[in-house]
């Protein structure tokens, strides 16, 4: 499996996108996103994604050049059509605008809709929290149904992930956590498909409602579902999440019809300064932190980490290091690169 650096990723997946159609500052900050992701241990969500969104801007399902517009504008809320647009472009001007208004008023709500994959929610909570405020975010998917409901055995719903990021003191993050409500991320079984790896027992169902750790029972007909996390808690949180971000934003929410795959989002800012005196708050939060540390170590563990951690010291590891990309995954890459050298 070839080991990259991370620029030299950034500069394919960049002249990938751009050979596309994608302008130029659009695509280094779709590439930035995509390796950010990879660096921080998200495979899920990196560079296996360049063929996907190649692949939708050929379907026409992606604009690479898309007329972004505030339809519904408000001292704190707004809705955002990102006309098909890249998900990391289309956000990168939602959250923008998230914090214009929670900077205002306290608080904020930005809606996305018609918007391709967002990509790491985290990205865009910790933009927020890079700014004073918390940052929380919803996103469903409609046209991208993977996870099966409680109870049942077919695909029903989206990932539907949620991310929160909690500002520190001078531009820090003191927590950013970002989950999916499914026990897993598709995009984690893409990575255990491409490189021909099970995997482990309590993810999937395959397509007659049996569980499997094969994901290639997962990519065939009939299709598999990923079961949600913490059983019915995971569901209730998806069906929530279907309503904040497909609902409000006006994306829709999961359905039998076939539509076009979009990530309905809602991003929230709030101000903790108008809650109480901001340096209250970041020793609130950093004794809350340290207490949690003092836990004893349960058999076999070696520390108390706070959400966050892990990924800030795989970023350090991969820097130096380089990022590891499957064979499969890289064959894709390469070949949607060449394809962009012919033209």
């Amino acid at each position: 499996m070839p080991t990259l650096d991370a620029g030299t990723l950034e500069k394919t997946a960049s002249e990938i996108f751009t050979g596309h159609g994608v302008p130029a500052e659009d695509a280094a900050w779709i590439a930035t996103l995509l390796v950010r992701a990879n660096l921080r241990g998200h495979d899920s969500h990196g560079v296996i994604r360049i063929p996907q969104y190649v692949a939708a801007v050929r379907r026409g399902d992606l604009n690479p050049r898309p007329e972004i517009r505030v339809v519904t504008d408000t001292p704190t809320l707004a809705v955002v059509d990102g006309d098909r647009g890249f998900g990391q472009v289309v956000a990168r001007q939602g959250v923008a605008l998230a914090v214009d208004k929670a900077r205002g008023q306290g608080l904020a709500a930005v809606a996305l809709r018609e918007t391709g994959h967002v990509g790491r929610l985290a990205d865009w909570a910790e933009l927020a929290a890079t700014q004073g405020l918390l940052g929380l975010v919803w996103a469903n998917a409609r046209g991208g149904l993977h996870v099966t409901p409680w109870g049942g055995a077919a695909r029903r719903l989206g990932t539907n992930p949620h991310a929160i990021a909690v500002p520190g003191p001078d531009r820090t993050v003191a927590l950013s956590h970002d989950f999916a409500t499914s026990v897993w991320a598709e995009g984690k079984l893409r990575v255990k498909f491409n490189r021909g790896e099970p995997a482990p027992p309590g993810v999937m169902l395959d397509g007659h409602g049996r569980p499997s750790t094969d994901p290639r029972a997962y990519y065939t007909e009939p299709p598999g579902s990923l079961l949600t996390a913490g059983q019915h808690k995971g569901y209730g949180l998806a069906l929530a999440i279907e309503i904040l971000g497909g609902i409000l934003s006006g994306s829709g929410a999961a359905g039998g019809d076939p539509v076009r795959f979009a990530n309905g989002t809602l991003m929230v800012c709030l101000d903790p300064a108008r809650f109480l005196p901001v340096a209250d708050f970041h020793a609130q939060v950093a004794a809350l932190l340290a207490w949690v540390r003092t836990a004893p170590l349960a058999a076999g563990a070696e520390e108390v980490l706070v959400p966050g951690e892990p990924e800030a010291r795989t970023e350090r590891e991969r820097r130096g290091t380089g990022i590891t990309i499957d064979e499969e995954t890289w064959r894709q890459i390469t070949a949607a690169r060449d394809e962009v050298a012919r033209a």
